[in-house]
């Protein structure tokens, strides 16, 4: 009796030691994206924006892009990228105002992982609008269509592409 008991417990040893051994293989984690996550960060209403004063009829926006994705985005040129201030009209939407991502920059464009690009969208009113008394008004992020040599980048989240905003 006291040899299969002794048996047993070698027995339950040995089955402990190799399940030790070889651990339960765990599933992968998730897919790392590939992409690049342009986002409006931040927004301000300004009213004294670099340059001239503004009119009455006049907005400024102070506003803030960020790459919030995994990759550095490049373009060919600062007229691949824009943001624009957008308001919503009963004859539908209407662009008021533009401005080229980066702000300053001409030639190549690249923006790194957690970096971002700050400028000002300047705009007129349309007729009837008013800074206190408007339709809903967004910044949005915009790119320009495919062609040679060019391909819009994939956007890893395209929620935070537009920002609804307030006139000051």
């Amino acid at each position: 009796m006291r040899k299969l008991l002794a048996a047993t417990v070698v027995l339950c040893i040995a089955a402990t030691n190799a399940s030790a051994q070889s651990p339960i293989p765990r599933p992968p984690g998730p897919p790392v994206a590939l992409c690049t996550d342009l986002a409006i960060a931040g927004w301000n209403g300004s009213r004294s924006p670099p340059g001239a004063r503004l009119a009455d009829n006049e907005v400024a926006i102070y506003f803030q892009v960020r790459n919030n994705g995994p990759r550095t985005y490049t373009a060919p040129d600062e007229n691949k990228q824009w943001i624009s201030l957008v308001v919503t009209m009963p004859s539908g939407d209407q662009q008021i105002g533009v401005n080229v991502l980066p702000p300053s920059g001409s030639g190549a464009v690249s923006l790194a992982r957690g970096a971002s690009w700050r400028g000002h969208v300047r705009a007129t009113l349309p007729a009837g609008v008013t800074r206190t008394a408007h339709p809903p008004v967004r910044l949005q992020l915009n790119y320009a269509a495919a062609s040679a040599g060019w391909s819009p980048p994939v956007d890893c989240n395209i929620t935070n592409n537009q920002r609804s905003v307030v006139l000051r």
